[in-house]
């Protein structure tokens, strides 16, 4: 998808992209745009600092290896050193945007991290001169700011808001905007009601999350290249008739899945929540019964156990457990394709 690799373009740049500005802190999520009706927050000290990741260093220690490889290879690393940056130890989280009721494409980044600006500012320097420019200095809303043109993209406007917090932006209106909301330090007045309903279910414990409108992600779905797809197009179907959710994974020692979708009302949820427990009920007679005659499904049981319908004002909240053994136990069981 064109969006995805805007995005991480926008985020290497964003990376290399520090200067020192004097504004005030603010929460990312108070920096969006009041039509963003999708955020999706990837947690990564979180998730560096969760239990299986301790117990696995050998393991995570490979995986650094492998991406600091990839960065030497792309010519990354030797700016970041310049920087001081260790995208491990220095980069908190990043948070992916999208606006509702225009392109999508006009998304927006945030990176949570500890930087040092007057190294990663020497670097964005020496880096643009080697590449013989392509990156123009420029000031919106009074604050220092990078115009990025990818070969063969759309410019992107990155800038530091404080020391701690970068943004890329696909319009200068966006980032004006969002240097104005954070010296105010006014809370997000989200347009959408399904994403203001649905922000108290998400929160920064969790390693990645998503909350979304229903009609961006059907928008989304029908602009895909899968569109034509009978089972995208079920889906669509599906969303149109929601008004939005949310989606949170946390691994910490084991991994929690929570899956939650907002209703007119808290009455209504808690109608849907009753419905929803009888069946969860019956589902785990059932593969209870069936553990009985197969002992792979001994797993599936652990699983089906820990799942828990609850409701959280007008939202529907599933939320469920799969330890690490067992999830190798299930992917031990699946079936292996043969040539």
């Amino acid at each position: 998808m064109q969006f995805a690799r805007r995005i991480l373009v926008a985020t290497a740049c964003a990376l290399g992209l520090l200067v020192t500005v004097s504004v005030g802190r603010a929460q990312p999520i108070a920096l969006l745009p009041n039509d963003t009706e999708l955020i999706v927050t990837i947690n990564f000290q979180q998730i560096l600092k969760s239990e299986v990741v301790k117990a696995n260093k050998t393991l995570i220690d490979l995986a650094k290896g492998k991406i600091e490889e990839q960065l030497d290879d792309k010519g990354v690393s030797k700016w970041l050193k310049k920087a001081d940056f260790d995208l491990f130890r220095d980069l908190s989280s990043v948070t992916f945007a999208v606006p509702g009721g225009r392109n999508p494409q006009e998304g927006i980044i945030l990176l949570e991290g500890k930087f040092n600006a007057e190294k990663i500012d020497a670097a964005v320097v020496a880096a643009s001169k080697e590449a013989g420019g392509g990156v123009k200095v420029t000031r919106i809303a009074n604050v220092k700011a990078y115009e990025v043109t990818p070969k063969e993209d759309k410019t992107m406007y990155v800038g530091v808001l404080d020391s701690k917090t970068i943004i890329a932006c696909a319009t200068k209106k966006d980032f004006a905007a969002a240097v104005a909301r954070l010296n105010s330090a006014k809370a997000p007045a989200f347009k959408s009601a399904a994403i203001k309903k649905l922000m108290s279910t998400v929160n920064k414990k969790q390693s990645i999350s998503m909350v979304a409108t229903a009609s961006l992600l059907a928008k989304l779905g029908e602009n895909s290249p899968q569109a034509d797809n009978p089972q995208v197009q079920q889906a669509m179907a599906i969303l149109k008739t929601m008004e939005g959710g949310s989606l949170a994974l946390t691994i910490n020692k084991d991994i929690d899945l929570q899956v939650a979708v907002t209703t007119m009302d808290a009455e209504t949820a808690q109608k849907y929540a009753g419905v929803l427990n009888l069946l969860v009920g019956v589902a785990k007679m059932k593969v209870a019964e069936k553990a009985k005659e197969d002992e792979k499904f001994k797993t599936v049981v652990d699983i089906v156990n820990t799942v828990r319908v609850t409701t959280q004002g007008p939202n529907l909240v599933i939320r469920g457990q799969v330890t690490f053994a067992n999830l190798e136990k299930l992917l031990q069981n699946l079936p292996i394709p043969q040539n």
